[in-house]
């Protein structure tokens, strides 16, 4: 297991540099950048639009702006400049990072409860009117956009029941509370975790199903162990590995949600900074998001594997 955890973690360097090269091309091949707004200005001369891509690096050749930013990345941990407030990119996003994690890791745990839950519910109620209603809702979920699953859900808990506050991460005026902050985090966690529960419940449901089919699951029942113990104890367990796999998979979709639930519900995470930063083309803001972005999936991606070993001994060994 060491020497697995060991080439994974080598194998993540070339995977986020990767990323980081075609992000930052993709970035700098829109047109615009980072001087378009003020260029739009008549009070501002040439010479002034001139003078800033001086300063900002950005009158050099496109591939010497990336090694250069890499470089800085690498050695320095310097993520450079926002080209908008001026201010260092690694305080924005150390400032943003932790609303962040705290929604995501709230979203995934709820999803994650929620969706095994009723994928186990729904295999072994399976061809009843149970798992007829769960499987249609899921799928009436999964097909709902997130925006306006979004709005939607302000529209009802809080303008018309009044129960959950439309955005933000405390009352504006009011002293910090745990229960506030509670309060504030119910709604968008909620709206970010159903549509992945509704997902991931349909493959734990086909896992489930598969893995009760299997000899030992007969031999399990033979020995007269309770429906509830054959399932949890021995289906569950080796229908896990597939939905692990596909909730790893998962977890890129999650950050995406993550920037629209962020956005709609005032959110101040790193999703909001960086659809903030897209619309001002503020380039620095948004490659110490991705940058930082690519390295934690990929990092969460190498427990989910470290985490079969676990679920499957076979699998450990192998390793």
């Amino acid at each position: 297991m060491p020497r697995f955890v060991i080439r994974r973690l080598i194998g993540i360097i070339p995977l986020v540099l990767l990323v980081s090269v075609v992000c930052f091309g993709l970035m700098y091949a829109i047109p615009g950048g980072p001087e378009a707004v003020l260029a739009e200005n008549p009070n501002v001369k040439p010479d002034d639009i001139a003078r800033i891509r001086a300063n900002f690096g950005l009158d050099r050749p496109v591939p010497v702006q990336y090694f250069c930013w890499l470089e800085r990345v690498v050695l320095h941990g310097d993520f450079g400049y926002s080209y908008v407030t001026g201010e260092p990119v690694i305080k924005m996003i150390a400032r943003r990072l932790p609303a962040t994690l705290e929604l995501m890791v709230s979203a995934f745990v709820l999803a994650f409860l929620v969706g095994i839950s009723v994928g186990v519910l729904s295999a072994v109620k399976r061809h009843t009117s149970l798992d007829s209603f769960l499987t249609i809702s899921s799928l009436a979920i999964v097909s709902i956009p997130m925006f306006w699953f979004a709005l939607m859900s302000i529209m009802l808990f809080s303008v018309r029941l009044g129960v959950a506050p439309p955005g933000g991460m405390s009352t504006i005026g009011a002293p910090f509370s745990i229960l506030d902050h509670l309060r504030h985090l119910a709604l968008p966690t909620a709206v970010l975790a159903v549509v992945f529960a509704a997902s991931w419940s349909r493959y734990t449901r086909e896992a489930v199903i598969d893995a009760l089919e299997e000899d030992h699951i007969r031999v399990a029942k033979a020995k007269g162990l309770s429906m509830t113990a054959v399932v949890l104890r021995h289906g569950l367990r080796n229908a896990l590995a597939p939905v692990l796999t596909v909730v790893a998979m998962s977890l890129p979709v999650l950050f995406t949600g993550s920037v629209i639930v962020e956005t709609i519900f005032s959110w101040p995470g790193m999703g909001r900074l960086f659809y903030e930063g897209l619309l001002r083309q503020d380039y620095t803001r948004l490659m110490g998001i991705v940058f930082v972005s690519s390295v934690l999936v990929a990092l969460v991606n190498l427990l989910a594997d470290c985490a079969y070993g676990f679920i499957d001994p076979r699998i450990r060994h192998t390793r």
